[in-house]
C-alpha cells in the first residue's frame, strides 16, 4: 500500500484481518514507510539498498523519540528518512554507521564499567589463584589499599601522572618498600589486562621503581636465637608456637601461620604444603624435627576448625607486628646483659638464618634449597625441569641437625660448637 504519510494517515491505519502486518510506503520519499502490526503498533522504517535489503527502524508513532521526547510524529520520522536518503545518495550506509556508533557507545560503557577495583578482582580470580591462594588474597588487599582513591575509576583512565601520585602517596605513608611492591604488582596487573585486550596501555611501565632496595643480609647469631626462643615462651598462643616453628623450619611466615591440620602428618613427622599455599606454586614437604612435633602436639584443636593456629575471629593470625615488638624488647634486654645492642631485624630473617645455619652445619646447597622450597640457584632452569630428586632423607637429617644446634644454643652452648652435618643417602 502507498500513501503520503501524515499523522492522520498513520493514526487511522489498521492491519487487515488475517495478515501479520500492514506496510504503507510513502509516496514522497523512497524507502520511507510505516509498519502497522495486529496489536496496533506503528513502526517507522527506512529501507535502502538492492531490493530494499537494508532496513532501519526510525521510531514508533506516538512513543518517545531518541531524545526522550514523547509523541514521536510522522514529521520527525520523515525528517530522519530524508537525512538517511541523503547519506545513501552519498554512497554511505546509515545502518553500518549506526552499528559503528552503537559499538563505540558499548565500548565506552564497558570501559566505564571496567574499574580499577574490577580489574584487581579479575586479576586475582583469573590469574593469581592459579599460582597460589595466598596471592589471591594478600596481593589484591595491598593493591586496594594503595589505590583506595581510584577503585571506582575506569582502569583505562588511570594515566602515568596518576600512577606517580599513587606511588608517591604510598612511599610517604607506607614506606619505600611498600611503594616498590605496589609498583611491581600494579605493572603486572595492567600488563595482564593488556594481553587480554581489556586495556590498551599500562601507565606503570614507564615509571621507574620508586625506591632503591638493598638485599638484606641479616643473620641472627646463636645468642640472639637463644634469647628469642626463650622470649617466645612469654608470648601468648598462637604466637609462642608460630615463633618457634619459624625458627625450627625456616618456612615463610604466611605458610606457618596458615598451617592446616590436613597438611600435617605427625606420625610421619612431615608437613605437606600443597602448591596452592606456596609462593612458587609447588607442593612442598617439610620434615619436622622432634621439637617441632612436640610443639604441634600441644596445640589445642578447635572443633570444626581446619586451621592449626587461629586469630580472635577464627581466621589466620595477623598480628606479626605486635609479636615482633615484644620480641624486640626481650632481645634488647638480653643483649644488653652482654654489653651489646641488637641490629635491626625482620621476621623473614629467621628463614635466612636457617639457610646460613645449614651452611655452617655442612648441609649441601641442593638440600638447603629443597628444604626452603627455593626454585632459584641449583633448582632453576633446565636443572629444575629435569632434576626431580627431592632430597627427602637429607632434608630430614638437616632438620634434625638444625634443631639439635638450636637447642644447644638455648641451653647455653657456645656458638662455635657446631656439630658437622652427615646426611643419610637415599637408596
Amino acid at each position: 500500500m502507498r500513501a503520503l504519510l501524515t499523522d492522520q494517515v498513520v493514526a487511522k491505519a489498521t492491519c487487515p484481518a488475517g495478515k501479520k502486518r500492514l506496510r504503507i510506503s510513502d509516496t514522497k520519499i523512497r524507502g520511507f514507510s510505516v509498519l502497522v502490526s495486529t496489536t496496533g503498533t506503528r513502526r517507522f522504517v527506512f529501507r535502502y539498498g538492492k531490493a530494499g535489503a537494508r532496513e532501519e527502524t526510525l521510531g514508533y508513532f506516538g512513543e518517545k523519540d531518541v531524545t526522550g521526547t514523547l509523541d514521536f510524529t510522522t514529521a520527525k520520522a520523515r525528517a530522519m528518512a530524508e537525512s538517511r536518503r541523503g547519506k545513501v545518495r552519498d554512497k554511505l550506509d546509515p545502518v553500518a554507521e549506526r552499528r559503528a556508533a552503537d559499538a563505540v557507545k558499548e565500548a565506552e560503557r564497558a570501559a566505564a564499567a571496567y574499574t580499577v577495583d574490577r580489574l584487581i578482582d579479575d586479576w586475582a580470580s583469573l590469574y593469581l589463584v592459579e599460582r597460589a591462594k595466598s596471592y589471591g588474597s594478600r596481593v589484591p588487599k595491598q593493591m586496594r589499599k594503595g589505590l583506595a582513591n581510584w577503585l571506582k575509576t575506569p582502569a583505562g583512565e588511570l594515566k602515568r601522572q596518576h600512577a606517580v601520585q599513587v606511588l608517591d602517596w604510598t612511599k610517604r605513608h607506607g614506606g619505600p618498600i611498600a611503594a616498590n611492591r605496589l609498583h611491581a604488582v600494579a605493572r603486572a596487573c595492567w600488563n595482564w589486562a593488556m594481553k587480554r585486550g581489556a586495556l590498551t596501555e599500562n601507565p606503570w611501565l614507564a615509571i621507574p621503581r620508586p625506591s632503591r632496595e638493598i638485599a638484606r643480609e641479616r643473620v641472627l647469631s646463636d645468642d640472639e636465637l637463644a634469647i628469642l626462643w626463650c622470649a617466645a615462651d612469654e608470648l601468648d598462643e598462637p604466637w609462642r608456637s608460630i615463633t618457634k616453628l619459624l625458627m625450627l623450619t625456616g618456612q615463610r611466615r604466611g605458610e606457618v601461620a596458615g598451617m592446616r591440620w590436613e597438611e600435617l602428618d605427625l606420625p610421619g613427622r612431615a608437613w605437606n604444603l600443597p602448591k596452592e599455599r606456596t609462593k612458587n606454586g609447588r607442593s612442598h614437604t617439610v620434615p619436622l624435627a622432634p621439637e617441632a612435633i612436640e610443639i604441634l602436639a600441644g596445640v589445642r584443636r578447635f572443633e570444626g576448625s581446619t586451621l592449626v593456629f587461629e586469630g580472635p575471629r577464627r581466621t589466620v593470625p595477623s598480628g606479626f607486628g605486635k609479636m615482633k615488638l615484644r620480641l624486640d624488647k626481650k632481645l634488647a634486654e638480653g643483649l644488653a646483659e652482654r654489653g651489646r645492642v641488637p641490629a635491626p631485624w625482620v621476621v623473614h630473617d629467621f628463614r635466612r638464618t636457617v639457610a646460613t645455619g645449614f651452611q655452617r652445619l655442612g648441609v649441601r646447597l641442593e638440600v638447603t634449597e629443597a628444604f626452603l622450597n627455593h626454585v632459584s640457584g641449583s633448582r632453576s632452569g633446565i636443572v629444575g625441569i629435569y632434576q626431580r630428586h627431592q632430597w627427602q632423607t637429607e632434608k630430614v637429617a638437616a632438620a634434625a641437625a638444625w634443631a639439635t644446634h638450636l637447642m644447644r644454643c638455648v641451653r647455653g652452648s657456645s656458638g662455635e660448637n657446631v656439630v658437622p652435618f652427615v646426611a643419610a643417602r637415599e637408596a
